[in-house]
């Protein structure tokens, strides 16, 4: 009696531990987020750089839209934000913003130079933004939102890095897309050298750059508010991943590629 009771609860939790376990629903080879794409539906979107396409599918991964990017010759695309609807205007297109890159060489070495564009499904061109690399939606007030993009110029030394403020109509859509706005390292990829900025009110800390394996190979310390400016140039090509911490914990993380 002991040894049936004993296999009927073993069979009662293999039951219920099979409930609970994960279960692969779709697989995608290019890197996949989701969005809030109107009032009352969430959908799925990619990049397919070799492409130049972002995807749109709905939650059942059916796909709902592709949406092909016009981009100059030899460039790729680098990001892609704020697919939605009604974010950058009222009409009923999906529209987005995204940035590409292409490597510009002079002499031995070179630079990255970026090109950033908000545009709807149909291809209009809502905005030009040159140099830009990375955009957010920032909330300015109640119910004020806008799209922040910041610029690099990288065709000189030392370079230069530009902002600029569009304001957004004042819909929904705007408050579902707020994002915080955090130092990205600049460029990405790099080529020699990299740019993290630091952000300002956060004293004194230390960042740690770690290898693609977790092996830590960079540290230093920092200021809040100052821009750190590392020595890439020893560093094999690839992935990389740092942390910047101060006695308060984690302040920021982020991917950069070394190319």
């Amino acid at each position: 009696m002991k040894t049936r009771l004993i296999i009927a609860l073993l069979f009662l939790s293999a039951a219920f531990a099979a409930r609970g376990q994960l279960t692969l629903e779709q697989t995608y080879d290019h890197s996949l987020t989701s969005t809030r794409i109107n009032a009352t539906e969430y959908m799925y979107y990619l990049m397919d750089v070799a492409n130049s396409q972002c995807r749109i599918y709905r939650t059942d991964h059916s796909l709902y839209k592709t949406i092909p990017i016009s981009l100059p010759a030899d460039h790729y695309l680098q990001d892609i934000k704020f697919v939605t609807e009604n974010l950058f205007n009222s009409d009923a297109l999906v529209e987005l913003w995204y940035s590409a890159y292409n490597w510009v060489p002079v002499g031995d070495t070179g630079y990255y130079r970026y090109v950033s564009k908000v545009v709807n499904e149909q291809g209009t061109v809502l905005a030009d933004i040159p140099n830009g690399a990375y955009a957010y939606i920032v909330a300015a007030g109640d119910n004020v939102y806008k799209l922040v993009v910041y610029s690099y110029d990288n065709s000189f030394w030392p370079g230069s890095v530009r902002t600029s403020v569009f304001a957004l109509p004042s819909t929904p859509t705007a408050a579902w897309h707020v994002s915080a706005m955090a130092g990205d390292p600049y460029p990405n990829p790099a080529d020699g050298a990299v740019n993290i900025p630091v952000p300002s009110g956060i004293g004194e800390g230390t960042i740690n750059v770690f290898s693609i394996t977790g092996e830590a190979i960079y540290k230093e310390t920092f200021r809040g508010g100052e821009a750190l400016r590392i020595d890439t140039s020893g560093w094999a090509p690839g992935v990389y991943t740092y942390r910047m911490e101060t006695a308060a914990g984690v302040v920021g993380s982020r991917k950069l590629v070394i190319r």
